[in-house]
């Protein structure tokens, strides 16, 4: 929507320029913007005065004209009907520019010198009229600046409203919220109707059928009316709203839509077959012909008005064809009515048509506003179109639609939102707002009709917040107040996993829910999948039982983007179907690594990321957590290699699984580096974690060292030797991290060499090679026993 700033300046007063007026309202809630001038800017043309009018000695259509436009007296030729001796129009002169990049020169048409032109308001862009030249007030002077004179300079403001705010789609409705800022009043239309003596419910009758779909319909008859041009006030407001002006009757309709919000319509009453108005349901199939020239075919429930035989209208739409204001229009039925919301989008939405009215009846028009806009309209027609009013407002009104009555609590007002305002003021602010409020033991709030966005206690909240001014609202960072809901422990958890992997250089992802199943069958995998009954492609037709294969396409992703260093996780949910046919939905973490280090360094060559970067990455996050110490379970998976495949354990619970992803799986998605894959559930690594942190003491005895390589099988795990040592060294083994694999020519086929750095210390005092070699012997006699192994000499 779109309104010019003077418009609101004749509606209310206020002190702001058209900026800060904008800056106010969205502030309020109510977003605009200024956009530009409502007019395009033109120079050169000033108030002329025809003088004499003489023939063209070469055309019957064209005329020479003198016309006097201040300093001096100018010659052009004119083709315009309009044209007359002592008429004042707009005159551009040599040099003049107009809009659309027109440049107004010393021309000749047939042999007479032209030195300027008589424009339309076509020609200087004030509406689509071209017919005719502009007619301008005798009392105005020649020789006068016109863009000045008509005050032309005007910024356009447009306003981008919300759905719920249907009383904001009027200059009224818009002026409303401005007199609540600035703390003046709303200036309504003066209406000053005068009636012939002749009853309208001699003349019209109204009945409504289908009181649901149309809760209320008035009609008001007049007679003598004169079809012709809209004075410029009108075009001007009409050109400011972004409407085409078309004749007085249909212009003064529209200028009552955009003024005060409520949609009317004139029907040429002549064209009636009967004098009534039955207003009905349309049945299935029927036809009827919209203003448009298009043949709609209608459905029941849609609303008719009618003539008591003829469709007339398709009620809050659009009018028909066949009663069209026309040029020989002389008796008008002014129709103002309420229609349900609900009935006209259905309608508005199936039928496409788009319409002013259309709009603001399925967003909720004010029931209370038909006479009231009625009467404006009636008012302006007798005014600007000679037209005689019948007495009286023929108005079928069933059921009257009530204020609804609302509590306002001003201690819940100032707890929502930490203000401390009085109970007058937010009386005022409401008042102000239209509201009505009644005072006593307790303060009602009388909901006006206009604001059906309005139901609940909260909804004052609002509309007192916004008026107050947020910007005065304090701010603060703390969560508190009744309505504050404590986060769960799990999704706490899940942050801190979130916060935890980041800091370790890794990128959290997310993707779908929805995969292939027969991707996952070609891996054997187990057919567990809640698959759709209906889904959309091949590629998401079951419920992802793992967070795997999703893993894998991102990967592929990242490589076709020459993305070579990929460290990646995701927490993500997963379903399953159980043996009993019930399904279980939980929350997993992945965790992918592939490619290498993005290291730029001369001094440095990284190598590709391999298995036991994934498991480093693992042990710094067991560390950041405060997770008790992980283990990894030799544990065949279909889609990790045999020798790389694992199950996670902590503290003796299988958490998850995690490997070196198989070739099949690989080549399913076209990769060809090497890919580390670690998968666990939440739920279960949630009940190892404890937010208490262990603090202990910094050492006061140092500590003694010693190393030992041993020779064991291919098969044996470092994990395996590692727990052993830790058992077998007791309280004062304190530490011990593998610092070499060895596979070479020393080592025979089949073997491995495993280098243990171990770190003994007492709390109590400085241990001695006494105290630490018994131990270290032990360990490695532990050793020889347990797994074959030979000190490596």
């Amino acid at each position: 929507m779109q309104i010019g700033y003077k418009w609101l300046k004749e509606l209310v007063d206020f002190e702001w320029g058209a900026e800060e007026l904008c800056d106010r309202l969205t502030m309020a809630g109510t977003a605009c913007e200024v956009t530009g001038l409502v007019f395009e800017k033109f120079d050169g043309v000033v108030i002329g005065k025809i003088k004499s009018i003489e023939p063209h000695p070469s055309s019957e259509n064209l005329k020479v004209c003198q016309v006097d436009i201040g300093l001096k007296t100018a010659t052009t030729v004119c083709g315009a009907p309009n044209v007359t001796v002592g008429l004042k129009s707009a005159f551009a002169v040599m040099g003049a520019a107009l809009p659309g990049g027109v440049h107004i020169e010393l021309t000749e048409k047939l042999g007479v010198k032209s030195e300027g032109m008589l424009c339309s308001e076509k020609e200087l862009g004030l509406s689509d009229d071209g017919s005719r030249i502009i007619e301008l007030e005798t009392a105005m002077k020649a020789g006068t600046d016109l863009w000045e004179k008509l005050e032309l300079e005007e910024p356009l403001i447009e306003f981008e409203l919300t759905p719920n705010r249907p009383d904001c789609m009027s200059a009224i409705g818009v002026a409303r919220e401005i007199a609540a800022l600035a703390g003046s009043l709303v200036k309504h239309p003066e209406i000053e109707l005068a009636e012939i003596d002749k009853q309208a419910t001699d003349e019209i009758r109204i009945e409504i059928e289908n009181p649901e779909a149309c809760p209320r319909y008035a009609a008001r008859l007049i007679d003598r009316i004169k079809i012709g041009p809209s004075p410029f006030w009108l075009k001007r407001k009409l050109v400011s709203a972004g409407l085409r002006p078309i004749n007085n009757v249909v212009d003064i309709t529209n200028l009552v839509l955009m003024e005060y919000g409520h949609p009317l319509h004139a029907f040429d009453f002549s064209k009636f077959s009967m004098p009534q108005v039955i207003v009905r349901s349309a049945q299935d199939g029927e036809k009827f012909t919209t203003l448009d020239g298009d043949k709609r075919e209608l459905k029941a429930g849609d609303v008719l008005i009618t003539d008591g035989s003829v469709p007339v209208a398709l009620g809050g739409i659009m009018g028909g064809e066949d009663s069209e204001v026309g040029e020989k229009t002389d008796r008008v039925l002014l129709e103002s009515a309420y229609f349900n919301p609900s009935n006209i989008r259905r309608t508005h939405k199936r039928l496409n048509i788009d319409s002013e009215s259309a709009v603001r009846f399925e967003k909720g028009a004010d029931p209370n506003m038909v006479p009231r806009a009625c009467d404006y309209a009636a008012y302006l027609m007798s005014r600007l179109a000679g037209g005689k009013v019948h007495e009286g407002i023929v108005d079928s009104y069933p059921k009257a639609i009530e204020p609804v009555e609302v509590e306002l609590r001003p201690t819940r007002v100032n707890k929502i939102l930490a203000t401390d305002i009085s109970a007058p003021q937010m009386i005022d602010i409401l008042d102000s707002l239209g509201f009505g409020v009644q005072t006593g033991k307790k303060i009602s709030v009388l909901v006006p009709t206009f604001r059906p966005d309005c139901t609940r206690e909260i909804d004052l909240v609002e509309e007192i917040g916004r008026i107050y001014g947020y910007d005065r609202i304090g701010t603060s960072l703390r969560a508190a107040g009744e309505l504050l809901t404590a986060r769960n422990e799990l999704e706490v958890f899940k942050d801190r996993i979130r916060d935890t992997l980041v800091r370790q250089g890794l990128y959290e992802i997310l993707t779908p829910n929805m995969i292939d199943p027969e991707k996952a069958l070609k891996l054997d995998m187990e057919d567990r999948f809640v698959r759709l009954l209906n889904p959309l492609s091949r590629d998401m037709a079951a419920f992802r039982s793992d967070l795997f294969f999703n893993a894998l396409q991102v990967v592929n992703r990242n490589l076709n983007y020459r993305q070579k260093d990929i460290k990646l996780f995701e927490i993500g949910s997963v379903a399953y179907k159980n043996g009993d046919g019930s399904h279980t939905e939980t929350t997993h973490l992945g965790i992918v690594v592939c490619g290498r280090p993005d290291v730029r360094n001369w001094a440095i060559n990284p190598a590709n990321y391999d298995f036991f970067d994934l498991k480093g990455i693992v042990e710094d996050f067991c560390q950041g957590m405060n997770l008790a110490h992980f283990e990894f379970r030799q544990k065949d998976w279909k889609y990790f290699k045999p020798d790389g495949s694992f199950d996670l354990y902590i503290e003796g619970e299988a958490l998850g699984r995690a490997g070196v992803v198989s070739d099949n799986a690989l080549s399913m998605y076209d990769l060809e580096l090497p890919v580390y894959y670690l998968e666990v559930e939440l739920e279960k690594l949630h009940r190892h974690y404890s937010e208490e942190i262990n603090y202990h003491p910094l050492p006061r005895y140092p500590s003694t060292w010693r190393d030992i390589a041993v020779v064991v099988d291919e098969g044996v795990l470092s994990a395996d030797l590692v727990n052993t040592i830790e058992e077998t060294g007791g309280e004062i083994l304190t530490k011990v991290e593998l610092f070499d694999v060895y596979r070479g020519k020393q080592v025979e086929k089949g073997k491995k060499s495993l280098a243990f750095n171990l770190e003994f210390r007492s709390l109590e005092k400085t241990l001695t090679d006494e105290e630490v070699d018994p131990v270290f012997v032990r360990i490695i006699e532990r050793l020889k026993d347990k797994f074959t192994a030979t000190l490596r000499t």
